[in-house]
């Protein structure tokens, strides 16, 4: 297992989750991570998530938000000044068409899709922006599916109205400020989706204390149902996706927070 050291030369890491094996980027700025780790029936042979400080275990209920927590409990500002999070098979992207109308571009060759990922202008870009003082979050966009509907109705219906009201409730009690971000953000028709982010050390401080404030307080009260789609057992991931929408949001509104919109890529 290859534990985390920093490239001297790279100003910021992106960590990727991996929850199964699968082409892995070569990029030094790229440091893949198992999540669920202490779950897994399998070893991936990559730093997990799971030692130190960590709720690798949690990982059926809070998908990768496992990771972003591990890195936050168990590495420092000074190891990491500027961090991301990203998928095993998402990535951010510089525009692939001329268009620069796509807000996720669909790469079906593994053989050639890093290539086309991660370029020394997208380096630059995520590097410019960051040193300006700003966050990296992908474009928000409305599933296609969604039509008319709102964010909120779009999570009642695919998922369940329990978890949203007590999240709301959540809020109201621990960060009330940020209510009417939320609600915003739940009347709305677009979000950036799959907690990917890339920011300072200091903003993702700011932001998983108040991201896993509100989890835990709903944990309290929320019964999970076994389901046999375990795509509907990642509820804290669903969640945290909406959350992290509000707390920009809301930084945004009342702090003046930059945040630089990149395109993502999906890899089949």
């Amino acid at each position: 297992m290859k534990k985390f050291k920093k490239n001297e030369k790279d100003i910021f890491t992106i960590f990727t989750a991996f929850h199964k094996d699968f082409p892995m980027p070569s990029e030094s700025y790229i440091h893949p991570i198992h999540a669920g780790k202490a779950i897994a029936e399998f070893d991936l042979g990559i730093e997990g998530d799971d030692t130190g400080d960590n709720i690798s275990s949690w990982n059926k209920n809070f998908s990768e938000v496992t990771v972003p927590y591990y890195i936050w409990k168990n590495y420092d500002a000074k190891q990491l000044p500027y961090w991301g999070l990203c998928h095993y098979r998402r990535y951010f992207c510089n525009h692939l068409h001329w268009s620069k109308l796509k807000k996720e571009y669909h790469l079906t060759d593994r053989d050639t899709a890093f290539e086309k990922i991660f370029t020394d202008k997208l380096y630059k870009e995520i590097e410019t922006n960051l040193l300006a003082g700003k966050v990296i979050s992908p474009i928000p966009y409305r599933f296609i599916k969604l039509k008319k509907w709102s964010v909120k109705k779009q999570y009642f219906r695919d998922h369940d109205e329990i978890s949203w009201n007590l999240t709301e409730a959540a809020i109201k009690k621990l960060y009330p400020q940020y209510s009417s971000s939320f609600n915003e953000i739940g009347e709305g028709l677009t979000c950036s989706w799959y907690n990917m982010l890339i920011a300072s050390w200091d903003f993702w401080d700011g932001y998983l204390t108040f991201l896993f404030d509100i989890l835990l307080e709903v944990k309290k009260d929320l019964v999970i149902v076994m389901t046999e789609n375990p795509l509907q057992m990642r509820i804290f991931g669903f969640l945290s996706e909406r959350l992290l929408n509000a707390y920009l949001r809301y930084h945004k509104k009342n702090q003046g927070l930059k945040v630089h919109y990149l395109p993502l890529t999906r890899i089949s």
